[in-house]
Formats: structure tokens, C-alpha cells, sequence
């Protein structure tokens, strides 16, 4: 794949609606085996309507990167392997009770989803179909 059409399919992809690139955020996640955030100085952390703090996770860093903006600047994508994220990363969350936001837009659209909600999501994408 040339580089244009890689840019054409990620805008196309941006253009989902949240449900839909949360669909394609399980997916891809699953078959890449990791996720990937924003570090800087510690992970980039966004606010829900509530204003609690939610950890944004992308399915790939291309993703992730257009949204080192504004106060992301400087921050840079970094994988998370999906068994880290399910076995130690999502319990420490859903301990706290802090959200995660899937697949930021660089408009800032996510899918909120609860730790719980997510670990269930990803075990049931990578469960073999009988």
C-alpha cells in the first residue's frame, strides 16, 4: 500500500462513526495484539462529561499520533501489548474507576467505554467462533 492510499484509508477510517471505529478499533487491536497510547511525562490523559480523567487508547499509532495536538503536543504513540492490557493495565483502571476513550479523532470524538466493558469486548473479538 502506497502512502497516499494509507492516508486515504485513515481519514476514511476517521470518518466512522465512534460506534463504528470502536468495532474497527476491536478488530484491529486483536489481530495486532497491542493497543497504543500518548506518553509524554506519563500517559496523555483526556476528561468525560463527568470530568473524570480517561485513558485514550488507539488501535494503531498513526491514529494516535494525529492527536499529539494542542496539549498532546510533544507526545509521542506508544504500544501497549494487548495480554498487558488485559492482565494488568484495564483491572488497575477499573480499580479506580477510570474510563477509557477509544479511538480519539483529532476533533476529539471517542467511544467512552468503562475498563470492565472493554476487557469484555476484547475477549469476546479474540474468542475462536464455534
Amino acid at each position: 500500500m502506497d502512502r497516499e492510499e494509507s492516508q486515504e484509508r485513515i481519514q476514511a477510517v476517521l470518518r466512522l462513526p465512534a460506534v463504528r471505529r470502536y468495532a474497527y478499533f476491536l478488530q484491529r487491536v486483536v489481530e495486532s495484539g497491542q493497543v497504543w497510547g500518548l506518553d509524554g511525562e506519563g500517559w496523555a490523559l483526556a476528561l468525560d462529561d463527568a470530568g473524570r480523567d480517561v485513558l485514550p487508547l488507539w488501535p494503531a499509532p498513526e491514529f494516535a499520533a494525529l492527536c499529539a495536538t494542542r496539549l498532546w503536543e510533544g507526545f509521542q504513540p506508544r504500544p501497549i501489548a494487548l495480554s498487558e492490557l488485559l492482565e494488568n493495565v484495564l483491572p488497575q483502571l477499573e480499580e479506580e474507576g477510570m474510563p477509557v476513550g477509544i479511538f480519539f479523532t483529532p476533533q476529539g470524538q471517542g467511544h467512552p467505554a468503562s475498563a470492565r466493558e472493554l476487557m469484555e469486548a476484547l475477549r469476546a473479538t479474540r474468542a475462536p467462533v464455534a
